[in-house]
C-alpha cells in the first residue's frame, strides 16, 4: 500500500513551506479578507506567523510586514489586519 504524502504549501508571509493541512486558507473577495470556500485564488498563513500577529499587536514592524503582503495579494489597501484578526477569533 502507498503512503500518501500531504501537499507543501508555502506561508505568504514568512514564505516558509509546510504540510497543507497545517495552514490557514484566505481568499481576497469584494475587497475583504474572508477563509476560503473552493472558489477562486487563495493563499495560506502559517500558524506561527499568526501567533506572532497576535502577539504583535505593539511591534509596527511585525504589522506593517503582514500589512505590506496582505495588501500586495489582494491589490488593495484596505484594513485587512482588523479582518485577518476577525477571522483568527473565529476560526480558532
Amino acid at each position: 500500500m502507498t503512503i500518501l504524502k500531504s501537499p507543501i504549501r508555502t506561508c505568504v508571509i514568512c514564505r516558509g513551506k509546510f504540510p497543507q493541512n497545517e495552514l490557514l486558507r484566505l481568499k481576497c473577495e469584494d475587497k475583504k479578507l474572508v477563509p476560503f470556500d473552493n472558489n477562486g485564488r487563495s493563499f495560506y498563513i502559517c500558524s506561527d506567523c499568526l501567533s506572532i500577529f497576535e502577539n504583535s499587536q505593539n511591534n509596527q514592524k511585525d504589522l506593517k510586514r503582514f500589512e505590506k503582503t496582505l495588501c500586495r495579494l489582494c491589490k488593495n489597501k484596505d484594513d485587512y489586519l482588523g479582518q485577518l484578526k476577525e477571522i483568527i477569533t473565529h476560526v480558532r
